[in-house]
């Protein structure tokens, strides 16, 4: 009986400790597309809940709220951007497709343009932001990266690519498949964990 009060002593130190050292649920925000709010897959197999699930499983208080929107332009996201990223969000993981922009006729400067500008937004908020780079393979990657690369660059906003090869998609060859949910949800955590570590030391 002993043992089992001092055990039972030792991990409510252990918690409160690890309740000090990360404070109360971080607020990280996934904005964007029908990529990101998982369209042809349950909501619970799209990327932000596998990533907030991986991120608790390590022992991370954080919850990550998925606004994606099918068909959501850059202009659309800018426009819902206060709505969407509430006062006491920590990171937002932004994601725009070219593909929405170039179907409602907006120019990739305009894009580019768009997405400066809620980059802009967020970081006056002090808001971390981590942008997906996205594309079928790597060259696209480049190519993605090279047309934001003065947002980038100028924010120091942090980056992650993403390949997306006909095999880790669909049917309808534009949206990933669960399993590719669960391995870009996987790629994510490297990166926020180094996110996550900025808002603690700025806290």
């Amino acid at each position: 009986m002993r043992r089992l009060q001092l055990f039972a002593w030792l991990f409510a130190l252990f918690a409160v400790g690890i309740g000090n050292a990360f404070g109360e649920e971080l607020q990280i925000v996934a904005l964007g597309t029908s990529f990101t709010n998982g369209k042809g897959v349950f909501r619970s197999d799209a990327w932000p809940a596998k990533l907030e699930a991986r991120l608790k499983a390590e022992g991370l208080p954080v919850h990550v709220s998925n606004k994606g929107v099918d068909g959501d332009t850059t202009i659309d996201l800018k426009g819902r951007l206060a709505k969407a990223v509430p006062e006491g969000t920590s990171i937002v993981i932004l994601e725009y497709a070219i593909g929405n922009d170039r179907h409602a006729g907006i120019a990739i400067k305009e894009t580019v343009k768009n997405v400066d500008e809620i980059v802009s937004q967020l970081v006056s908020r002090k808001i971390q932001v981590l942008l997906v780079i996205r594309a079928k393979d790597a060259e696209g990657i480049e190519h993605r990266a090279k047309q934001f690369s003065k947002t980038i660059a100028k924010f120091g906003i942090s980056t992650i690519d993403i390949e997306q090869p006909d095999s880790s998609l669909l049917a309808d060859r534009q949206h990933p498949t669960a399993e590719a949910h669960t391995q870009i949800a996987g790629s994510m955590v490297t990166p926020i964990k180094a996110l996550i570590a900025k808002v603690r030391k700025e806290q």
